[in-house]
């Protein structure tokens, strides 16, 4: 056995230091290779790239003159390179002008394309690309390949390295041989003390020490063990009679904690069917999140389609007051326009995105309001009882809209109990404590009013609670229900900070629980449009809208309430009107608009400029320019698209009624904005008759600006002059041909023919016109101009065209 180990021992000694100098040897070897076959490979690449550099100066000029003989014979004085296997001289375009091949099989290896400038090695191939330049220019590239004996070089080095490592592995055999015996004779001593002490448990066993070296110092640590470990067997044996009792106390323990982990698995099932229930919940919450971005969206252009739809089908009634049969299928389409409007405020709803006007309300107040709307929507065989609870709390909702809210689910419950059943609606005080929003995702806990709507209808099973808010999503059979009112109350109840849950079983009817913060303020009583009288006025309204199908639609609308009416299809045509001076009682605006001005920007110097003005809001998406965290900012007024004809003029009624109770009251504070600055007052002179001229002018406006034309004729139509506009001076001079006019208004500025060629032209043919030149970039210079021309700075106001006009007849009177 003994021998067996030495001799173990002894190969792994051997193989240990062979198998380390081979390993050395073998990296140093690999090193010296590759850093040999390196430097070949520079220096081949270094001796082709002078060649190619050599190339490209002595073929540049033929290169230059186009001499593709000279380019070849120089590419030919390579055959005394024999290495080199193909050459070729290239264009910049990427042709080959002149070309080389060791053989003429080799000419198909020349790169197709231009090559780029470089060289790459690849084995035994180098290539080298050397761009030729000219004053910097590139005129043409020298490309150069050659394949070089890579593999005899590696065979030379090989059979050196060989050589080396023999001789090595020679010299580290001797080593070996020479610490087998310095070494292993001491360890095989200690081996078989080592031996005796295990099998035999004889640890007074010593090792004689023979070297004074780490061998001897290892023996007297061996003997010194040995005494050690005999004194610790014996503590050791002492030990496990203690061990052994402290283990019978540690499986009573362990009985005891398993005990324990069972009703802690119990719990943690619990607590893990709870946080499952709290996740689905939250999913429920991010799925009709995600339906309510999209709805929104949509709710956004349907809304401007069905204000022109509905827009125009009143005014076609007005229109044909006497036609009975028109009337009747308009009062058809206006019912379909309704609903689809009623679809869109719903989808608003459901997404979060209908603006809210929330004020601290009575809901008590408002059920009472509700109770004859209640019973004619439900009919005479759903018997309805409403519980109030005593002092029950304010809470900050738009009151309009939670009537809708009532509405919506107390249709839902008469149809769920089919016409005949009994409908509850109750409200208390609630406290949602800290245990209860722990379960339900995006509810504060706090104090609360509860509107709880129970009925005795057939109920809800399990999967159709958990879509009960999707929009759309209904279990009535096909046009008996749009699958909206629920999921219009949930957007409203999330919108208004609140809480919405379903109570349902199937064959037990179903209770749905609204929730409402609490509000410290008391209670705020909206004015009553509904009954309101539908009237017009004379005030002049500016309306700005962008999409000009509604901005005719409701311009008619206005027109036919009586109001003076201006438009503007983006806020900087609004504010060069309000900047004209012409009064405008109310600026009625979409709120999103295309253009750098936005429109509450037009709305915020339109107060500074005109501080009596009224500002009215629309739109039939509104984003964050007026409304955030849902709610319409403070002191901002808005109609939703679509909206009808009556509803706009009581909004408008009702904002110029509380303007002229605001004046009696007391002189308005102004607002804190932004000072703006001064509009110069009109002098008494400009006050005066509209002209002073004796007759109205025939004026011709040129302005490539649609707006800006549209806005210029309406105050010279305002002036009681005759007006046409052209969009561009070819345009002007075709008007010209047909009819005369007595002046000129012309930008400076225009496409195509400028406005100074054009008044040239007109003065040419001696029209006897006078010119008025209108530019925001001061006055324009007219060299051979033969009339003096009049000069209108943009922007301008109602007073300075009346002045430039005055200026013009006078003018031409003299």
């Amino acid at each position: 056995m003994f021998g067996a180990v030495k001799q173990s021992i002894s190969r792994k000694l051997v193989l240990g230091v062979l198998v380390t100098t081979l390993t050395a040897l073998l990296v140093a070897c690999a090193s010296m290779l590759v850093l040999d076959v390196h430097n070949y490979q520079t220096g081949w690449a270094d001796d082709l790239r002078a060649q190619a550099d050599i190339l490209a100066e002595v073929t540049k000029p033929a290169l230059e003159f186009n001499d593709a003989g000279v380019a070849r014979e120089n590419l030919l004085q390579l055959r005394a390179r024999p290495p080199i296997v193909t050459a070729a001289i290239y264009r910049p375009d990427g042709k080959v002008f002149a070309s080389y091949a060791k053989a003429p099989q080799d000419l198909a290896r020349l790169p197709k394309r231009l090559p780029r400038p470089g060289q790459t090695i690849d084995g035994g191939k180098i290539d080298v690309a050397t761009p030729m330049l000219r004053n910097g220019e590139l005129v043409g590239t020298i490309y150069v390949e050659a394949e070089y004996p890579l593999m005899a070089q590696v065979q030379r080095y090989l059979s050196i390295l060989a050589a080396v490592l023999g001789g090595s592995l020679l010299v580290a055999m001797l080593m070996s041989s020479w610490l087998q015996a310095a070494i292993i004779k001491p360890v095989l001593a200690l081996t078989d003390a080592v031996d005796r002490a295990m099998r035999k448990r004889d640890f007074s066993t010593r090792v004689p020490k023979t070297t004074e070296d780490e061998v001897g110092v290892l023996v007297d640590a061996f003997n010194g063990m040995l005494g050690e470990v005999g004194e610790r067997a014996k503590a050791l044996e002492e030990s496990h009679a203690r061990m052994q009792h402290e283990m019978d106390v540690r499986v009573e323990a362990e009985d005891a904690v398993r005990q324990l982990n069972n009703s802690l698995e119990e719990r943690i099932r619990e607590r893990t069917a709870e946080l499952e229930k709290t996740h689905a919940q939250l999913r429920q919450s991010q799925k009709l999140e995600a339906i309510g971005q999209l709805t929104g969206g949509v709710a956004h252009d349907f809304n401007n389609v069905l204000q022109v739809i509905a827009g125009n089908l009143q005014l076609l009634q007005m229109s044909l007051a006497g036609n009975p049969e028109a009337q009747r299928r308009l009062e058809s389409a206006a019912f379909a326009a309704d609903r689809g409007a009623k679809l869109s405020s719903q989808l608003l709803a459901f997404a979060r995105r209908h603006p809210l006007q929330p004020v601290a309300t009575n809901i008590g107040r408002v059920l009472r309001g509700m109770d004859d709307l209640l019973r004619r929507a439900l009919g005479e065989s759903v018997q309805i009882e409403t519980v109030v609870a005593g002092g029950l709390w304010t809470t900050l909702a738009d009151p309009h809209q939670l009537e809708n809210v009532i509405l919506n689910l107390a249709i839902n419950a008469r149809d769920a109990m089919k016409g005949d059943g009994r409908l509850t609606l109750e409200l208390n005080n609630a406290m949602l404590d800290d245990n209860y929003v722990l379960h339900e995702p995006e509810v504060a806990p706090g104090q609360y009013v509860m509107l709880a709507i129970s009925d005795t209808g057939c109920g809800m099973p399990p999967e159709v609670i958990a879509r009960a808010f999707e929009p759309f999503f209904t279990t009535k059979r096909e046009g008996e229900g749009t699958g909206l009112g629920l999921s219009m109350a949930y957007g409203f109840v999330k919108q208004s900070n609140g809480h919405i849950r379903i109570y349902s079983e199937v064959g037990s009817g179903t209770t749905i629980k609204i929730y409402l913060p609490r509000s410290m303020q008391p209670e705020v009583e909206l004015p009553n449009l509904r009954n309101a009288p539908v009237l017009g006025g004379s005030e002049t309204i500016l309306v700005v809208e962008d999409d000009l199908a509604v901005q005719a639609t409701v311009v008619d609308m206005l027109q036919g309430l009586g109001y003076r009416v201006l438009k503007a299809s983006d806020g900087q045509g609004a504010l060069t009107i309000l900047q004209s001076g012409i009064p405008v009682d109310m600026l009625f605006t979409d709120v999103v608009m295309p253009g750098p001005v936005r429109s509450i920007e037009v709305a915020r110097q339109a107060k500074q400029m005109l501080p009596a003005i009224e500002v009215l809001f629309t739109s039939g998406y509104t984003q964050n320019a007026i409304v955030h965290g849902g709610r319409l900012d403070p002191g901002v007024e808005l109609i939703s698209k679509p909206y009808r004809r009556d509803e706009l003029a009581r909004k408008i009624r009702q904002l110029f009624a509380a303007r002229k109770e605001a004046a009696v009251a007391a002189p308005a504070p102004a607002l804190p904005l932004e000072p703006a600055p001064p509009i110069p007052a009109p002098a008494a002179d400009e006050e005066a008759a509209p002209s002073s001229a004796a007759r109205p002018i025939s004026i011709l406006v040129v302005e490539d600006n649609q707006d800006a034309r549209a806005m210029l004729s309406e105050l010279l139509l305002v002036l009681g002059h005759a007006v046409e506009g052209a969009g561009s001076a070819e345009e002007a001079l075709e008007m010209l041909a047909e009819r005369q006019f007595d002046i000129l208004l012309t930008d400076h500025s225009l496409p195509g023919m400028t406005g100074l060629e054009l008044a040239r032209t007109v003065a040419d043919r001696g029209m006897g016109m006078r010119i008025i030149f209108s530019s925001g970039y001061g006055a324009p210079d007219t060299p051979g101009l033969a009339v003096k021309p009049s000069f209108l700075p943009k922007p301008f106001t109602l007073a300075a065209l009346q002045q430039v006009l005055d200026e013009a007849t006078c003018a031409d009177g003299a």
